[in-house]
C-alpha cells in the first residue's frame, strides 16, 4: 500500500509548513486526489488514520476531494470527461486516441488550516 508512505510525504510537509508559518495546531487538511493519480482516497483517508493517532497531528481532520479525469480530443479539441480511463471515445468526434489530459493526474495538499497564532495573523497556509 504506497499510500502510506505518500501520507508520510504529506505529513512532513505539513510540518515543515507548520514551522515555516508559525502555525500553532493544525486543524484540518485538504488533499485533492486525481482518477489517475495512483492513490485510492479510501487508502488515503485510512494511512492518515493510522499515522496521526499520536503525536502533534493527533485528531487533524483530512478532507480528500477527488479531481476527475478531463481530457481534450486530439482531433476535434472538445473537452470531455470519460466514463471509462482506459477507454476515451470522444463524444462529439469518437475519436478514441490523441487526447490531452487536462485534469486527473494531480495527488496535491490544497489547504492547511490552522488555529490562528496569538498575534492574530491567519494562519491558513499552501
Amino acid at each position: 500500500m504506497h499510500e502510506l508512505s505518500l501520507i508520510e510525504s504529506m505529513l512532513s510537509i505539513i510540518r515543515e509548513e507548520k514551522a515555516k508559518h508559525g502555525m500553532d495546531r493544525i486543524l484540518r487538511v485538504r488533499v485533492v486526489n486525481g482518477a489517475l493519480s495512483g492513490a485510492v482516497s479510501d487508502a488515503l483517508a485510512f494511512g492518515w488514520e493510522c499515522l496521526t493517532q499520536e503525536g502533534d497531528l493527533q485528531g487533524v481532520a483530512l478532507e480528500i476531494t477527488d479531481a476527475p479525469l478531463k481530457v481534450v480530443c486530439g482531433a476535434c479539441g472538445k473537452p470531455f470527461e470519460p466514463e471509462d480511463k482506459h477507454y476515451m471515445p470522444c463524444p462529439a468526434c469518437g475519436e478514441i486516441l490523441g487526447h490531452t489530459v487536462t485534469s486527473g493526474k494531480e495527488l496535491y495538499i490544497e489547504e492547511i488550516e490552522a488555529d490562528i497564532p496569538e498575534d492574530g495573523e491567519p494562519a491558513t497556509g499552501v
